[in-house]
């Protein structure tokens, strides 16, 4: 995993030099900035961080809703669209902002990647958020269940959906160790905005108790 993310992060150090190479910017260096320009290489910028650290606090909700991987790539690509549009409309009415090569890399970047962060999050908060108060619970069999990372470790189950879909969920430990592969678990679900399920509560099947875990 590491040396897959160092790889990653090298070929963005570099991304710019290999771009510039197969299309050179028209200017090399600006002695003076058009506002607007300007504002676009900051904007971009900023648009980029703010949707990663919005993702973050999605990416939990997205992992625990019905269908969430669908979702969440239905809704970036949509994010990617307005970015081609957005890139047009620049393009058209303001070209200079893309001659720099710094800030055209910037720019790009922040449009493409930051617009199809940002519609991922905010199409999965819309869906969650303006959830049907109404809670639907039904059972299913744990095909497996597992742990991910090193460090802060996530504990994870694998269940088969009504349409056939092997889903992934993030749970507690506590909720992990009572489980077993082959098992039942109960999910409580809401009906989101968007149609799709939201998972609120993990209930264990006991016949003598059963505790609930909120998905927080």
């Amino acid at each position: 995993f590491l040396i897959g993310m160092y790889n990653l992060l090298l070929i963005i150090s570099f991304s710019q030099l290999i771009i510039d190479d197969f299309f050179p910017p028209k200017t090399a260096f600006e002695k003076v900035t058009k506002p607007f320009d300007k504002f676009m290489y900051y904007f971009s910028f900023a648009l980029f961080f703010v949707s990663l650290v919005f993702l973050i606090f999605e990416i939990r909700k997205i992992d625990n809703t019905i269908n969430g991987t669908q979702l969440f790539w239905r809704a970036g690509f949509s994010g990617v669209v307005l970015a081609i549009l957005i890139t047009i409309i620049l393009k058209v009415t303001n070209p200079s902002v893309y001659f720099e090569s710094k800030r055209r890399y910037v720019v790009h970047f922040g449009l493409f990647i930051g617009l199809f962060l940002l519609t991922a999050a905010t199409t999965s908060f819309i869906n969650h958020f303006y959830a049907a108060p109404t809670e639907s619970c039904k059972q299913y069999t744990i095909l497996e269940k597992g742990i991910s990372g090193s460090r802060n470790k996530e504990h994870f189950i694998h269940i088969i959906t009504e349409n056939n879909t092997k889903e992934r969920f993030s749970i507690k430990k506590v909720l992990y160790d009572e489980l077993t592969e082959g098992g039942e678990i109960e999910l409580c679900m809401l009906k989101g905005k968007l149609g799709y399920d939201y998972v609120t509560k993990f209930n264990t099947i006991k016949n003598e108790s059963m505790p609930t875990y909120t998905n927080i």
